[in-house]
């Protein structure tokens, strides 16, 4: 009857705490296997950080700081206040003034400004590196370069030995001499080579490096390389950031750029008066020779008509319509700048030109409508700074301005409409005089209406010109929305790359990646390599262990044997007299689940221990398949199989001697059958094992594996214990879940793993294998073949 161990859940808690212990056993066994390698590889990793940071370019952040006005925030610079006044201040915000900062046009004009396409290098020891103000020349194109098809050129500059002046620019074969001052044809286009900050401290014979970038290359590199913050929305403050391996070349670009932005506000501001100056010039030179003509006309009158005092006469007609003659004048005046207004506003219908403001005071509806088209023109000019005129959001800018410029015609033709009708009531009610007027002489009366026309023509040019020198005083103090809060300052210190990071990353680098170049390997690994990996897929106990045959023979085990190997299998032996403790209990059958794991050599070694111990042992060699038992222990080639088909039923003239023990008897396979499976499923099967159970002590059965065919579970019927060989670096471990399987399914009795081929390696405890599981205490010595004395240790695993 078949024994086997019964399977016994492990308890979980006592589970994890092993797999703790195992794995601090592990890592402090890695440690102390791995720290040689961790001592090159922080030596290597630390000096490839230092050898980066010493080819790598700082990066400053320089930073700065602009305030603007913001209406909605209620920011006024003093002046400011006067200017709104004049109608010349335009309105703006703070989320439109940091984008005007971020604009293409805005960044082209300090890179031309700065020429920051052409850059300098000098070559170091171990780098080249840029430089700004220690240049010992300047080359500047006498054009913009315009052109960005160019590919980016790179030139050589060498100083003459002989004169300090004279210079050599090359690039590639192409070759370029001169002196400093001179006007060099580039391919770029014409340059001017002139001593540079640096001239005077240069050594003439180190070279210098001149490269040429593409303008729009250059602009989107800085455009990239710059941030644009407004860190509260509470205030108006906009934070200027830009990163540069030059922290005085970093300085120069921001404050370029604040001072392109300040300069392109201030003229924005001089277009409206500018065009508010040239509408009052032309009108003051009509209103002027109008003027004139008047004059001259009662210079003429009197002359003609020799008159010299007519106040007396009129004095009486002048009280009684003055009040309603300066009425009449006032709406007049008011009638005359409308309509030229008007007249403005149709000729320039399609124009993008801004509407003088300052001219009506009167009407505070059409000042308001006059403000925000200027507002709305102003913030179209400064949106196309980033914008092209095609975006949908000029576009819907200039449908606005459409509109108004349509409002400021309709509210105009309101207006004049109702100064018509004013002047028309005023007229009405002076015809009340007209008789009375009927009575002063013509001549009087004719001087009357020169004296009106003067009056009117005298106040509109008094007005004009009060205007004028009014715009020209705003003018002359306009002023930018924004005021420099902080210039641009470099950090004191590079913000990349960090060194004492880069230093750190590097010391834990080299002690980590060992540990995961190792931890890499074993999960990478997917062969048996440990007891662990084998317990961790399998209850099934580890009876012992064979190390590695180092010899050509099969037969490691002999009487005066002292190897390590020998005395495995002499442990393996005291491990069967527990395993199978019932003299009736005999049979052990040996398999595996693939060709090739060490079965024969196993078997062989087996018998030859037990017979050692003076047991009369049997081995029979039932791997029909593929025999090798015979090969190895030079046996005739006939046994089994002349057994099985022989009309005779004894098996004991098909018995050959081992050779290598006393009591060590070998039934070979004999010639390999065509039906092996129902070779070993014949009635014969069962006498044939009661008999050598009557006449050995241990029957070891050599079978094909099983995790390929069948055989072995069907010889499993005679056996009592079953030594499963799992061989170290050769096992998969998904074949190890078939062991596992049999556990269960109690398809094979007493199922022991036993690890063979053992890989030894010295570890911090011995010599062991895996993750540093030693063996014994030194007390046995290699064979005399090895002579250098060392010791092996040995460790027998049993569960």
């Amino acid at each position: 009857m078949q024994t086997t161990l019964p399977y016994k859940p492990i308890n979980n808690e006592e589970q994890e705490a092993e797999q703790g212990t195992l794995f601090f056993r592990k890592i402090v066994t890695k440690f102390f296997g791995l720290w040689p390698w961790m001592i090159i590889s922080v030596a290597v990793c630390v000096g490839l950080a230092f050898v980066y940071l010493k080819l790598s370019f700082p990066a400053y952040r320089i930073h700065a700081s602009v305030l603007v006005q913001d209406d909605k925030k209620s920011t006024n610079f003093g002046e400011a206040g006067l200017l709104e006044d004049f109608g010349l201040l335009g309105k703006s915000t703070v989320d439109n003034e940091a984008e005007i900062f971020k604009s293409r046009a805005l960044m082209e004009e300090v890179v031309k400004k700065l020429q920051l396409n052409t850059k300098y290098f000098v070559s170091g020891k171990v780098k080249t590196t840029e430089i700004y103000h220690t240049s010992p020349v300047t080359l500047r194109f006498l054009k913009v370069l315009q052109d960005t098809s160019f590919a980016p050129a790179q030139y050589q500059l060498r100083f003459s030995k002989s004169s300090v002046t004279n210079f050599t620019l090359s690039a590639g074969e192409q070759k370029y001499t001169g002196r400093l001052g001179d006007t060099l044809h580039l391919p770029e286009g014409d340059a001017v080579v002139t001593p540079g900050p640096g001239f005077a401290k240069w050594q003439a014979d180190l070279p210098l490096t001149i490269t040429i970038t593409p303008l729009d290359n250059v602009v989107q590199q800085y455009m990239a390389a710059m941030k644009v913050e407004i860190p509260n929305k509470q205030v108006s403050v906009i934070y200027l950031t830009l990163n540069s391996s030059i922290p005085n070349k970093g300085e120069a670009i921001l404050n370029a750029l604040i001072s392109a932005y300040m300069q392109a506000n201030v003229n924005d501001k001089n277009r409206i008066a500018d065009s508010t100056m040239k509408f009052i010039a032309d009108r003051l030179r009509l209103v002027t020779g109008e003027l004139s003509g008047i004059e001259k006309d009662i210079e003429r009158f009197k002359t003609d008509n020799k008159l010299t005092d007519l106040a007396a006469q009129s004095n009486l007609l002048l009280q009684n319509t003055s009040e309603y003659a300066r009425q009449q004048t006032t709406q007049e005046v008011q009638l005359s700048v409308v309509q030229a207004l008007e007249q403005f506003l149709s000729n320039n219908m399609n124009n993008e030109r801004v509407v003088p403001s300052s001219l009506v005071m009167q009407d505070a509806n059409f000042i308001a409508l006059v403000q925000r088209y200027n507002e709305m023109q102003l913030q179209r000019d400064k949106t196309l700074m980033s914008l092209t005129p095609n975006h949908p959001t000029v576009v819907t800018m200039n449908e606005q301005l459409r509109n108004l410029r349509t409002e400021l015609l309709s509210s105009i033709s309101s207006v004049r409409k109702g100064i018509e009708i004013s002047v028309a009531e005023l007229q009405k009610r002076t015809s009340g005089f007209e008789g009375q007027i009927s009575k002063v002489p013509a001549k009087e009366r004719a001087f009357l209406d020169f004296s009106r026309q003067q009056a009117i023509k005298q106040e509109l040019y008094l007005f004009l010109l009060k205007k004028m020198e009014e715009t020209a005083i705003s003018k002359s103090a306009t002023i930018a929305n924004a005021r420099i809060i902080d210039e641009a300052k470099a950090d004191g210190s590079p913000f990349s790359p960090k060194r004492g990071l880069i230093a750190l990353s590097g010391l834990l680098a080299g002690l980590i990646l060992p540990f995961l170049f190792s931890f890499g390997k074993d999960l990478l690994n997917n062969k048996v390599d440990t007891t662990e990996s084998i317990s961790a897929l399998t209850h099934a106990p580890i009876l012992g262990e064979i190390g590695h045959n180092s010899e050509k023979s099969a037969v490691v085990i002999s009487m005066k044997s002292r190897q390590l190997i020998a005395e495995q299998f002499r442990s393996l032996r005291t491990n069967i007299k527990f395993l199978l403790p019932s003299p009736n209990q005999k049979t052990i059958l040996v398999t595996s689940s693939m060709s090739g794991e060490g079965k024969s050599f196993l078997s062989i070694n087996l018998c030859a221990t037990l017979a050692l111990a003076g047991k009369k042992v049997i081995l029979l060699e039932l791997d029909l398949r593929k025999p090798k038992i015979t090969e190895n222990l030079h046996l005739q080639k006939q046994g089994f199989t002349n057994y099985m088909i022989a009309a005779d039923d004894d098996w004991r003239p098909w018995i050959q001697p081992s050779g290598t023990a006393e009591n060590f008897d070998v039934l070979s396979s004999g010639p390999l059958p065509p039906n092996p499976t129902e070779l070993l499923m014949l009635p014969r099967m069962t006498s044939f094992f009661n008999e050598l159970k009557e006449c050995y002590d241990y029957i070891v059965i050599d079978s094909p594996p099983a995790g390929m065919v069948t055989d072995a579970e069907i010889m499993a019927s005679f056996a009592d214990a079953t030594f499963y060989i799992v061989r170290h670096r050769l096992t998969y471990k998904q074949q190890i879940s078939l062991i596992e399987k049999f556990y269960r399914k109690n398809s094979m009795p007493k199922i022991n793993i036993i690890i063979n081929d053992v890989q030894y390696k010295k570890t911090a405890y011995g010599y062991g294998y895996g993750y540093g599981y030693g063996y014994g205490y030194g007390l046995y010595e290699e064979t005399p073949a090895k002579k250098n004395g060392k010791k092996i240790h040995h460790r027998l695993m049993k569960k």
